[in-house]
């Protein structure tokens, strides 16, 4: 079953608020089991983003390919989508808190979508030359930064764990992103 659009609103306000550590915002996002499920959802959201971030970054070669590119990049995208949460709930179950790890990966998989557009519109005005390009390569890095800040705050809030475990999470968020994606690649490569 698909968000609705109230849903959609919803949550996405809910990271906003979230992000800025209102009391309250995590009620805002749908934490049961079905809520999960649809949090994915966001996936399809930020997916024209993704592409046209890959476009401007050069990196599109699945755009010159033929239909099997294409349904091979979906397939590495819903694999990239699904690594990370698996991994999660794994840590939450070795340290006790799988109790709450949904009100941590509904939240996480929301955030992505307000972040894809942003980065998008840095990449799209970064692709260029000179010192626009610059500012806003420099821009993006901060912002990553802040997403990890926002993720790692949430992480210690909602998992009611210490900073240490909740960069723990982030670490593994980015072992799992980096490495899903080197592996994707040269599988992709292969064919």
């Amino acid at each position: 079953m698909l968000p609705g659009t109230a849903e959609i609103v919803r949550a996405l306000y809910g990271c906003w608020c979230l992000a800025l550590g209102r009391p309250g915002a995590i009620d805002m996002f749908d934490r049961s089991e079905a809520g999960f499920y649809r949090s994915f959802f966001a996936a399809v959201l930020a997916l024209p983003a993704i592409l046209i971030s890959d476009v401007a970054n050069g990196s599109a070669a699945w755009i010159s390919g033929d239909f099997f590119d294409w349904i091979s990049y979906g397939l590495r995208y819903a694999v990239y989508w699904l690594v990370f949460p698996l991994v999660a709930c794994l840590i939450a179950e070795k340290i006790g808190k799988l109790d709450l790890i949904l009100d941590f990966l509904v939240p996480y998989n929301w955030v992505t979508v307000p972040f894809a557009y942003i980065f998008c519109c840095f990449y799209v005005f970064g692709s260029g030359e000179g010192a626009v390009a610059d500012f806003f390569d420099t821009l993006t890095v901060i912002l990553w930064l802040g997403l990890l800040f926002i993720v790692w705050r949430w992480a210690r809030r909602l998992l009611g764990v210490s900073p240490l475990m909740a960069a723990g999470f982030i670490l593994a968020d980015e072992l799992c992103s980096t490495v899903t994606f080197l592996i994707l690649e040269n599988i992709a490569a292969l064919s």
